[in-house]
């Protein structure tokens, strides 16, 4: 249901119910700054379960870019919008709610002058998500899958709470 394969979802809850352990997984993503004079800045290397992807990204042209690939409040942007669709759909499907259709909107204000080292103003005042749902549910029914979307949401969490951040720095000479 969904496109989303229920089974496997049941039986995973199922393990890490009983082994918690076995919750936690690790994600890395190495990627590499490119110091030639075009295309894009950015590149990284991406493996998943069944394949890799490189993904690359470029400023736009007012940040020192040339605008040739998606910029990183883009990507960040997408993660929000594929992470909290996907939590919906499969909280909807869990639930035994059929989704006919399900369009996502993320959008936010970035005030650049703090990248810039011009100002120390707040980079956005937030981020606003707009769900169009069609399904055969109520509104009450899809309003309690959202709610629980939100409390379960990975990109969510992320954004709403402080996450400890360490930097190490590896000078090569």
């Amino acid at each position: 249901m969904n496109h989303v394969n229920l089974d496997a979802v049941k039986k995973t809850i199922e393990i890490f119910s009983r082994e918690p352990e076995k919750a936690l997984k690790e994600n890395v993503l190495n990627g590499e700054w490119v110091t030639g004079a075009s295309g894009p800045q950015f590149k990284a290397d991406l493996a998943f379960e069944k394949g890799s992807a490189v993904l690359t990204m470029d400023n736009p042209t007012p940040m020192g870019g040339t605008g040739s690939a998606p910029n990183p409040l883009q990507y960040c942007l997408f993660g929000m919008a594929s992470c909290f669709a996907s939590t919906y759909v499969m909280v909807a499907t869990q639930k035994g709610v059929e989704i006919e259709k399900l369009s996502i909107q993320v959008k936010n204000t970035v005030d650049m002058t703090r990248p810039l080292g011009i100002s120390k103003n707040p980079l956005t005042e937030g981020i606003k998500i707009t769900l169009t749902v069609k399904s055969k549910a109520s509104g009450e029914v899809l309003k309690e899958i959202e709610d629980l979307s939100r409390e379960q949401c990975p990109a969510v969490y992320c954004i709403t709470n402080p996450i400890p951040l360490s930097v190490e720095l590896i000078a090569e000479r």
